[in-house]
């Protein structure tokens, strides 16, 4: 009798922790979405997710069970910017290798957890609260991170896989494809079979 190798299984076992995860956080933010209050119509009409879909992979080192892994913490992160609130972003964050902010900001992910608590940190202003950006900023009409997002209607990632276990992430819009530009490319590392966020948008 033919008798699956046992990689088969660690694979298919990974799959399923994989999706169950990013299954069980998405249940969450449409939940959380569900009971907002009725005056709050204009959160409610930009509940996510923001569509978001698989564009072109360069590279060959991605195997289909790491697109589906990155695209499911892609779509987490997302789930979060609509929600106003990285809740899950610590979980993504490598406890040691910690997070690049933007282009040359590095924090550890005490830092991260540490901002992420205040109402007037870095994540707060530049991604949810344009009130607190234009006053940052000195000018008025910043876009946050998440105004962006929402202003595509439409997103797909693409996927520059460096190696096995390093890639870097572009998103293309569908709408308003000018502001691509407000962000930067996000970068991910495999560590211990997980995927973690290194570098942010």
């Amino acid at each position: 009798m033919y008798r699956f190798p046992k990689l088969f299984f660690f694979y298919t076992i990974c799959f399923f922790s994989c999706f169950s995860f990013a299954c069980q956080l998405t249940k969450e933010k449409l939940q959380s979405a569900e009971t907002l209050p009725l005056s709050d119509v204009s959160v409610r009409e930009t509940a996510c997710p923001i569509p978001l879909t698989k564009g072109v992979v360069y590279g060959t080192t991605l195997t289909k069970f790491d697109e589906t892994c990155l695209l499911a913490e892609l779509k987490v992160l997302l789930a979060d910017l609509c929600a106003g609130s990285f809740s899950h972003l610590p979980n993504l964050v490598h406890p040691t290798k910690g997070l690049y902010v933007d282009a040359k900001g590095y924090w550890t992910y005490v830092e991260v957890k540490k901002d992420l608590a205040d109402p007037n940190g870095y994540f707060q202003v530049y991604y949810f609260d344009s009130k607190k950006l234009d006053e940052k900023k000195g000018s008025v009409g910043n876009l946050t991170v998440r105004e962006v997002f929402l202003s595509a209607k439409q997103v797909w990632v693409d996927f520059y896989a460096g190696s096995s276990e390093e890639v870097e992430v572009k998103f293309r819009f569908l709408e308003n494809p000018k502001l691509e530009r407000y962000l930067i490319n996000p970068s991910f590392v495999k560590e211990d079979g997980k995927w973690y966020l290194l570098r942010m948008f």
